[in-house]
Formats: structure tokens, C-alpha cells, sequence
């Protein structure tokens, strides 16, 4: 009997290839007007014409269909240009472009191919990263145009910088380099030194573009980078300011402790694939967020806020190479420590590594602590304390920073406060799960 119904994979691909043009489209949809002559409807069939077309041919494996198509979609695209070239100049070739994009996008969907039970292969799922893809960077070009308005050249260079290294450098690192006996874990530093910087640009941008409203983007932010150098930097700024704010500095402080926190729970998600490490914490980054909530709402009504006091970051470059470097040297360097106090010492010597390691970087111990645990030199029982310590010791090590810079007791008595708070309740956390409580 012949079978009338298609297949849920026909429909699919089918709806599909609507989408990922018509997605596109919407966009275009939103700011129709009468110098613009296609949405949602022609972006979307365009990409099912590519789609019936690549599909057609691959069935009855004659391509013809499939050239027609392209010369179609080619003299439509031309058509467009020519309408935006003469007819409206000045206004711009995106249109065009993605409208050829768009038929592109419907040819992937048309070639697919899955296997067993799958609804979408691989091409498909090309297809709609793409079409997400271009969807974002047309609904924010407005956003995207004044950041190139505003770039400076330092910007620019630092941006070209990134992507050299992500793009020329990713592919050719190996994975270990051997330095005698040891297999250092070269791709895993090369990995956070691209983390680090993204991370660093990042900030910048969001400071830049936040500092009118206070010191508060600048410590977390700054956190995520370096959780020393935020604190030191909010607390000569509380200095320099006569002192003005303490509640707005403490909470600033609070929130690089909150940035670091998380940032170290970041590289347990990166580094180890089980989820075991990032699952057990989980509860400290929740204790140290719920803290840094309760902090900022006590703190809310405490003091004037209308002070007018703004930031100055005094960034000189969007990022320092020599930051994600001496982290990289700080991560080779603990990780050998760690090696050698594992080989000579056990797991004593382990956790000992980790409160100095933690005091100095507790990023560089965490990321360490990973490492040795996803290549089976450590168990979960011992890499859990040296997380957990090192952390402890990076939220403490703030009350020493605050009194580097200032011998004043108020300021470091909030901090204290706070310090000891998280540290404890991390230890109680630590108490419970080395006694199985909570495991």
C-alpha cells in the first residue's frame, strides 16, 4: 500500500528549512519599510527553495534541480544588490548578503543526512547555529556599531590579538609537553591563558561601559580576572576618596570574593567532564552568593548612595598579557609542587600545597587540583578538600590586601567580618563532606 504520510524526518527538514531562513528574516521583518522589500516570508522560502532543491537532487541524484536553484537564488541576490546599490545608496549590502546566506543555510538542511533515530545531522545543526548566529549579530548591530564607534586602537589591537592566538595557536597545541618525567598539561595552560584574557577583555569592555555606576561592576568583573588586584584596586580608591563609602567598598569586595568563587567553579566545568568536582561546589558558590545578596540588602538603605562617586579604573590596556602569564607560570609552577608533595608526601602534602597555593592563586590550584584528578593521580576525596581550601585561603588572603592598603579599622573590620563569615561556613561545608554528611 503506498504510504501518503511523510516521514517525521521529511517534515523536519522541511520546517527547517523554512526556519532557518525565516529566522533571519525576522529580523529584517522588524525594520521593514519601504526601501525593504523581504521578511520572514521571502528570507524563509528563499532557504526552503535551497532545501526542496539540495534535497530533490540528492533523491533522485540528479543535480540539476539543484543548479537551477542556484541560478535562481543568484539572479534574486542580484536583483537586491542592484535595488540597494541604485536605487538606495547609502543603505547598506547586509541584506544581500544574508539573503544569500539564508539559501546557503537551506541547501545544508537539504543535504543532511541522519542516522538512527536522530531528526537532525550534523549540516542541520550547522544550519541553525548559523541562522542563530546571524540572527543575534543583526538584532544588536545598533550595540555593535557604537562599540566600533567608540574602539580605540589599543582595543582593536588587543581584539586582532585574541584571535590570533584562539584561532592560529588552538589547533597546533599539543595536548602535553614532557619536561623530563613529568607530562605537563600544555593544551590545559594554553586553555586557561585564553580564558584568562577573554575574561580580561571582557571586563574591560563592561567597566568601561558601566564605571559611571559605581565601584560594584568594576569588583566583580575585576574578580573574575583577579580577585587580589580588584581588592587592592577598590581599596585605594577608598582610600584616595577620604574614605567615603565603606558599605559600597565591603560589598565591592564581597562581590570579587563572589567573582572568584565562580570563576573557579568555571574551570572545574571546564577541566573535568564528570561534573564530580563542580558538584560538590556547588554549595559553596551558593553560600558565598546568598551571602553577597544578604550583604547588599542590609547594606542598601545603611548609607547615602546618591554620593556620585565614580570609579576611575585607570585601564591602560584591554588586556595584560603578563597577567595571564604569570597565572600560567603560577599553574605550572603549583602543579609541580603538587606532584612532588603527592609523590613524597601523599595526600598531606597535597592538602598543605593547597593552603599556600590557595594564599597565592587559588585558581592556579583549583585548575591544578582538576587536572590531577581527571588524569587519575588523585581521588575525588582529596581533590575536594584542596579546592575547597585553596578557595578558603583566597577569601581570607582579602583582609591582608585591605591592610596593606589601609591601616584604617573600619573599612577592615567589615571586610574581616565578612572574610571569616564565608570561610566558615565553607568549612563546615568542608567538615561535613570529608565526613561522607554530605556525599
Amino acid at each position: 500500500m503506498q504510504e501518503l504520510l511523510p516521514s517525521t524526518s521529511l517534515i523536519a527538514k522541511i520546517l527547517l528549512g523554512f526556519v532557518v531562513g525565516g529566522l533571519i528574516g525576522l529580523e529584517r521583518q522588524k525594520k521593514m519599510d519601504v526601501d525593504r522589500v523581504v521578511g520572514v516570508r521571502s528570507f524563509g522560502l528563499h532557504s526552503l527553495f535551497g532545501t526542496l532543491a539540495a534535497y530533490s537532487s540528492t533523491l533522485t541524484e540528479d543535480y540539476t534541480i539543484l543548479i537551477y536553484a542556484i541560478a535562481i537564488s543568484t539572479m534574486l541576490t542580484a536583483a537586491q544588490i542592484y535595488y540597494k546599490m541604485f536605487r538606495t545608496p547609502g543603505k547598506g549590502q547586509t541584506t544581500p548578503l544574508v539573503f544569500a546566506i539564508s539559501f546557503v543555510l537551506g541547501i545544508l538542511v537539504g543535504l543532511d543526512t541522519t542516522v538512527d533515530s536522530q531528526i537532525f545531522g550534523t549540516l542541520s545543526v550547522l544550519a541553525m547555529t548559523v541562522s542563530f548566529g546571524v540572527f543575534i549579530v543583526l538584532w544588536f548591530k545598533e550595540e555593535l556599531a557604537h562599540a566600533v564607534e567608540v574602539i580605540t586602537r589599543d582595543e582593536m589591537i588587543s581584539a586582532v590579538e585574541l584571535g590570533v592566538i584562539i584561532l592560529f595557536l588552538w589547533p597546533i597545541m599539543p595536548e602535553t609537553v614532557m619536561v623530563g618525567t613529568i607530562a605537563y598539561p600544555a593544551f590545559t595552560i594554553y586553555l586557561l591563558i585564553v580564558i584568562l584574557l577573554a575574561v580580561s577583555f571582557a571586563n574591560y569592555l563592561l567597566v568601561k561601559k558601566y564605571k559611571d555606576k559605581g565601584i560594584f561592576f568594576f569588583g566583580f568583573f575585576a574578580g573574575l580576572a583577579n580577585s587580589e588586584a580588584a581588592v587592592s584596586s577598590v581599596t585605594d580608591f577608598y582610600v584616595n576618596s577620604e574614605r567615603r563609602g565603606t558599605a559600597k567598598i565591603s560589598i565591592s569586595i564581597i562581590l570579587a570574593n563572589v567573582a572568584m568563587v565562580v570563576r573557579n567553579g568555571f574551570l572545574l566545568l571546564i577541566l573535568d567532564s564528570s561534573f564530580r568536582l563542580l558538584s560538590l561546589f556547588i554549595v559553596p558558590m551558593m553560600i558565598i552568593i546568598v551571602i553577597s545578596m544578604v550583604r547588599i540588602i542590609l547594606e542598601e538603605h545603611s548609607e547615602h548612595h546618591g554620593e556620585g562617586q565614580e570609579f576611575d579604573t585607570k585601564l591602560v590596556s584591554p588586556f595584560e598579557f603578563g597577567a595571564a602569564l604569570r597565572f600560567a607560570a603560577i599553574f605550572a609552577v603549583v602543579y609541580l609542587v603538587q606532584l612532588v608533595l603527592t609523590q613524597y608526601f601523599s595526600d598531606p602534602g597535597l592538602i598543605v600545597a593547597s593552603i599556600i597555593g590557595g594564599f597565592v592563586s587559588a585558581g592556579a590550584v583549583v585548575a591544578g587540583a582538576a587536572t590531577l584528578f581527571v588524569s587519575g593521580q588523585i581521588t575525588i576525596s582529596v581533590a575536594v578538600p584542596v579546592i575547597i581550601l585553596a578557595t578558603i585561603m583566597s577569601v581570607l588572603n582579602k583582609m591582608l590586601y585591605v591592610y596593606l592598603a589601609d591601616r584604617e579599622t573600619k573599612l577592615l573590620k567589615t571586610v574581616t567580618r565578612d572574610s571569616v563569615i564565608v570561610g566558615v561556613l565553607f568549612t563546615v561545608y568542608l567538615a561535613l563532606v570529608s565526613l561522607g554528611v554530605l556525599v
